[in-house]
This record gives C-alpha cells, sequence and structure tokens, in this order.
C-alpha cells in the first residue's frame, strides 16, 4: 500500500512562502539574535556597524511582538474581506513570528490565514 500526498497547484505558494519565512527568520534567530558575541559587541552600540545594525532591526521587529500583531492583523482582515493575498502575508509575517518568539499572538495568525487559504475560490459553503 503507498501513500501519495497530491496538493493543488494552489498549496505550492503558500508553502512555499511558509518555508522561506521560517528558514530566513530561523537564520536571523541564531545568526543574529542568539549568538553571545554578537549580543557583547552590540549591547553597548546598537548602530555601530552594518551586522549590529541589521541585529537591531531584527530585533525590533519582534520586540514588543510588533511581528505577531502585524500577522495576526493582517490574518484577521483576510478572514472578513476573503483576501487571499493578505492571508499569504498573514501566513508569511505569522510563520517568522513563530520562530522570532512570538508565538502566543502568531499561532492564531497563522491558523487564521490557513483557514482563508484552504477555503474554496468561489466562497462556496
Amino acid at each position: 500500500m503507498t501513500f501519495a500526498v497530491r496538493l493543488d497547484r494552489r498549496a505550492w505558494l503558500p508553502l512555499a512562502l511558509a518555508g522561506v519565512s521560517l528558514l530566513l527568520a530561523s537564520l536571523a534567530r541564531h545568526r543574529l539574535v542568539e549568538p553571545a558575541d554578537l549580543t557583547a559587541a552590540c549591547d553597548a552600540a546598537p548602530w555601530a556597524d552594518l551586522a549590529c545594525g541589521v541585529r537591531t532591526v531584527v530585533i525590533q521587529t519582534f520586540a514588543a511582538q510588533r511581528l505577531a500583531i502585524f500577522a495576526l492583523a493582517c490574518a484577521l482582515l483576510a478572514t472578513l474581506l476573503r483576501t487571499r493575498a493578505l492571508a499569504l502575508l498573514a501566513l508569511t509575517a505569522g510563520c517568522a513570528a513563530l520562530v522570532l518568539y512570538s508565538v502566543w499572538l502568531a499561532a492564531p495568525a497563522v491558523l487564521l490565514a490557513a483557514l482563508v487559504l484552504v477555503r474554496p475560490a468561489g466562497g462556496a459553503t
């Protein structure tokens, strides 16, 4: 007995965006945010050089749950307006927020975005 998963053509874009978002957020987390030597160098002068500047910008995206709030707002709008583009944006931002320490608000954003994306195109119930 073989088990094969067949995805609709519309499923590849959301999966690819989610995968790329998870990969980039994971790289940012493990290469920019968590290394102790970069943290020590950038704490005193956050804008001292390019690496510290990029690190500071990455940290500011998830500080105070900013990225997760953005993802949740996009997901709520996508749910209300049934807009696929907003759902893709919410999914991408939500996946990144999941990796970047913002699980509490990002998880509902990803779920709402996924619900919009799996809904039939014609809006049939």
